[in-house]
């Protein structure tokens, strides 16, 4: 068995000396997600008793939430399922899309940004909801002055071989725009570009920070299958950068779920009420999932499903139309755990009519989740106040609060902007640092049915611990050791093929790389 490595590992440890650049935008604010866009403007006919009817509702997260209706703005958007939005880096709304057209801050169709999504479904739903939930993300442009991308898919007639709606996502295209200081605004740059052609999954759409703190990955998937295209965001723009087949995703019909990552954008969770809750670890320098696992959701022929996770990551949060359930994800790879219920729908009607139902959730920067209700007429919004807390002290409310003006089910979703770069990252291509080491370990001898691990300090010892994956991310290796000058890994038992290995010291990992295992 012959092992291949693309790279030498190579990692510094002792008598290190690190002059530090400051980066530019260390403890730059990164509020691109300060404000949120609701709502609709066209005037509502049947608004309820107290409500405007009319206007965009803008959320923004300063010290505490505060809601701006603006009900003289009279443009033919809608924001519904497809729901997303963007702020300069100080927290100043850029842009906004419903999914037919994209909406600068003056609350206008931008230069350039009428009929993103061309095709059936945009001309038959214009003015109303465009139907692909969680269907666009906005994005600065890495190392760009006022310059953005929006990445967003289509919804088209087709049919889908396992699956009876005669429709399906079957495109992602990106449009760019920036501010043009002669016109004194936004423009569009490029639109409707192709990014994946092919069968998308609706709903499954999620971004996170690069681990080097300037690009971004964004993720989407294939439908009915465990098969994820990695979108990768830099400078040049949006690239399909690879795909990776990994987890357990099977429903054909999976129109009814989402995922997302968490803060440290280090896990993503995802469902589909059939399939379950499924939650796998996340390499942010690599662009690939590995260790997934997946438990039951009780809810399973409830229509619809959501995740969002606690601030502190500790907790998973996952709805159905009527309850809310907490998972512990220290607990993930126990079959026995069983989530436990902390908030249920209380039966409230609007106007003895509209129910209030929950639909999606979010984390917001504020550190509470929001619910919107399910359906149209949504006029209330549930809150959970203590989201890192354990079981029903994490203090969710039905219908906590009411809006100005009607929504209609969506909201928006980001990276976490704050993010910085993984300071031990092999991929950390922001640091201007220079270093001297006087010692380090590396692979330098690649042995019939072993790897070999060696050490230029032979009077250092390191406790370390090796792991493969394969690409499906299921753990194939592993061992704990103590190295001090060589050390050899018998690979006898791993069967040919593609692995991620990842190099741990002290807990953290320090290294990880793609080897291929032939015979």
């Amino acid at each position: 068995m012959l092992v291949h490595l693309n790279k030498l590992f190579r990692n510094y440890f002792q008598f290190i000396l690190i002059f530090i650049v400051v980066l530019p935008f260390k403890g730059v604010a990164q509020l691109h997600d300060q404000n949120w866009i609701i709502g609709s403007g066209e005037p509502y006919k049947n608004p309820i008793p107290g409500a405007s009817g009319e206007g965009i509702m803008q959320f923004y997260f300063g010290p505490e939430l505060s809601i701006l209706l603006d009900s003289t703005i009279d443009n033919s958007c809608y924001t519904s399922f497809t729901c997303a939005c963007i702020s300069d880096k100080d927290g100043r709304l850029v842009a906004y899309t419903d999914g037919h057209n994209i909406f600068d801050n003056r609350h206008e169709i931008m230069l350039g940004g009428d009929t993103i999504n061309p095709g059936n479904f945009w001309a038959g739903t214009l003015g109303g909801s465009y139907p692909l939930s969680d269907g666009a993300i906005f994005l600065p442009i890495p190392g760009k002055k006022s310059e953005y991308i929006l990445l967003h898919k289509r919804i088209e007639f087709g049919k889908v071989e396992g699956r009876l709606p005669q429709y399906k996502c079957d495109r992602l295209y990106f449009s760019s725009f920036h501010y043009d200081d002669h016109l004194g605004r936004y423009v569009v740059s490029e639109k409707n570009n192709v990014l994946i052609e092919g069968e998308i999954a609706e709903n499954e759409f999620a971004v996170a920070k690069h681990a080097n703190g300037r690009d971004y990955w964004v993720v989407a998937r294939r439908i009915g299958r465990p098969s994820y295209y990695f979108i990768l965001v830099d400078s040049s723009g949006a690239h399909l950068h690879h795909e990776q087949q990994v987890g357990t995703a099977f429903i054909f019909d999976d129109l009814n779920g989402n995922m997302i990552f968490n803060r440290e954008e280090n896990m993503l969770a995802r469902v589909i009420p059939e399939e379950g809750v499924e939650l796998m670890e996340f390499d942010l320098c690599k662009g690939l999932f590995y260790n997934p696992s997946i438990q039951i959701f009780p809810d399973t022929f409830l229509i619809n499903g959501n995740v969002a996770f606690s601030p502190n990551s500790r907790y998973l949060y996952v709805n159905s139309i009527l309850h809310i359930y907490q998972y512990d994800i220290s607990q993930r790879f126990n079959r026995r755990y069983k989530p436990i219920l902390v908030g249920s729908w209380d039966s409230v009607l609007i106007e003895d009519t509209y129910s209030t139902l929950f639909f999606v959730g979010r984390l917001a920067l504020d550190d509470k989740i929001y619910y919107t209700v399910f359906g149209t007429n949504g006029y209330y919004m549930h809150t959970m106040h203590r989201p890192d807390a354990y079981g029903k002290a994490c203090d969710f409310r039905n219908h906590d609060f009411r809006l100005p003006n009607y929504m209609n089910g969506g909201l928006p979703f980001f990276p976490n902007f704050r993010n910085e770069r993984l300071s031990e990252s092999d991929c950390d291509s922001l640091s201007q640092a220079s270093s001297m080491a006087a010692g380090h370990y590396y692979y330098n001898t690649l042995c019939r049915d072993q790897i070999r691990l060696s050490s230029s300090d032979p009077d250092k010892q390191y406790q370390l611990e090796l792991r493969l994956y394969n690409m499906e991310g299921k753990l194939c290796y592993h061992r704990d050791f103590t190295l001090q000058e060589e050390i050899n890994f018998n690979l006898a038992g791993v069967l040919p093929g593609i692995y991620i290995l990842q190099l741990f010291e002290g807990g953290q990992l320090k290294n990880i790389d793609k080897i291929v295992v032939s015979y």
